[in-house]
């Protein structure tokens, strides 16, 4: 579906409704007293007037917002890409010769989420701003490099504002009691800024197409995090729901739950299955009553606290000097990667790739230095 269809198919959602995300974000703030009686309540409440009144919600005034900017066309959408592309990739120049490594400007855990080669735009105009307070650059090239700054920022902004409507879009989907809307709008904006840093326009396809997906990632994550009182990762969430769901289709059948086909089922490792049915359960409140008469809470049968185990303290911190003096006795190279990879230093893992690009050396040979450093680690714990 075209994206002009898609915006025209909601655009009469978000004028009617206005008046009701307002009174939503208004009721999960503080009731509202107020009532309005006669026959012209129809009137005062119309979605006309709600949006041009001066005295507009949050939620009134960022809709008013989105409905002064104009959407591009996808020829439009196609040069503003490129064009912020070809500005991100002579900001990175500029910043590379100026010191600046590749590591420094990937976003955190980009490379857990199997994300090819994205850059933070974030910490590109950080970084480009670093560079230009300094005394680094003379007259000439710190004029050229705050005009390249001002077009990324320009295109960028614009690429952003012209597709808010389509995160609404896409929010309205999800509408949930646990979450707020205007949370949903923004995690949505979030989804929508990761896919602009993401995109690539030299393959070919739509920009709101590739978005699409993005944006929706972010809403559920939302959503998922939300769920429970304890926070699972959204992969663990969702092999637990596949492993629970094909528990009840084998018993349907008349087959047993056997670790073996759950694993068979799901198409899961068996040792995934066996670990995550080892997980504790679904979490519950210490204040709900146990009985009916409401007289004691699950918190009076709880058990108390454990005393501090001085002993592990002592041995943690231990094994924790031992390895930092095993680790600064390794080679150079070694070290650095092994630093890298486990974040022993800025607590920031890195994969191969990136370590590669650091030190000037292929994956590989990156992957080679970690295999012979923790091999010289064992030797030196025996």
């Amino acid at each position: 579906m075209s994206r002009e269809n898609f915006y025209s198919r909601d655009e009469e959602w978000l004028k009617d409704t206005g008046e009701h995300l307002s009174d939503t974000s208004q009721n999960a703030d503080e009731p509202d007293h107020t009532v309005a009686q006669g026959p012209d309540v129809e009137e005062i409440h119309s979605p006309s007037d709600s949006l041009t009144e001066s005295s507009s919600t949050p939620m009134q005034s960022y809709l008013k917002h989105l409905y002064r900017l104009e959407l591009l066309t996808p020829e439009e959408e196609h040069s503003t890409t490129r064009l912020l592309r070809d500005l991100e990739d002579k900001l990175i120049s500029n910043l590379q010769g100026s010191g600046t490594t590749l590591v420094q400007l990937r976003s955190e855990g980009v490379e857990q989420r199997g994300s090819t080669g994205a850059y933070d735009h974030g910490l590109i105009i950080a970084h480009t701003e670093i560079l230009l307070s300094s005394e680094i650059l003379d007259r000439r090239n710190r004029s050229r490099l705050i005009g390249l700054l001002k077009r990324f920022q320009k295109q960028r902004k614009k690429l952003i504002q012209c597709n808010l409507r389509l995160v609404i879009a896409i929010a309205k989907r999800f509408r949930n009691p646990s979450v707020p809307f205007i949370d949903l709008i923004q995690e949505g904006n979030v989804g929508l800024m990761k896919a602009i840093e993401r995109f690539k326009p030299q393959m070919g396809y739509r920009f709101s197409t590739y978005a699409y997906w993005w944006i929706q990632q972010e809403i559920q994550l939302a959503l998922r995090r939300n769920e429970d009182l304890v926070r699972q990762p959204a992969n663990v969430q969702d092999d637990l729901r596949a492993i629970y769901r094909a528990i009840g289709e084998l018993r349907a059948q008349g087959q047993p739950a056997s670790d073996e086909n759950l694993a068979r089922h799901t198409n899961l490792e068996i040792e995934r299955v066996q670990s995550l049915l080892k997980l504790p359960g679904p979490t519950g409140s210490l204040d709900d009553p146990v009985a009916d008469d409401q007289s004691s809470t699950r918190l009076d049968y709880a058990p108390a606290d454990e005393v501090y185990n001085t002993d592990e303290l002592v041995t943690s911190q231990e094994l924790a000097e031992r390895l930092r003096e095993a680790v600064a006795r390794l080679p150079a190279r070694q070290r650095t990667v092994l630093n890298l990879r486990y974040g022993l230093i800025s607590d920031r893992d890195c994969s191969f790739r990136v370590i590669g690009e650091q030190l000037g050396l292929s994956q590989e040979r990156a992957r080679q230095l970690h295999s012979d450093a923790l091999r010289q680690l064992k030797r030196q714990w025996r």
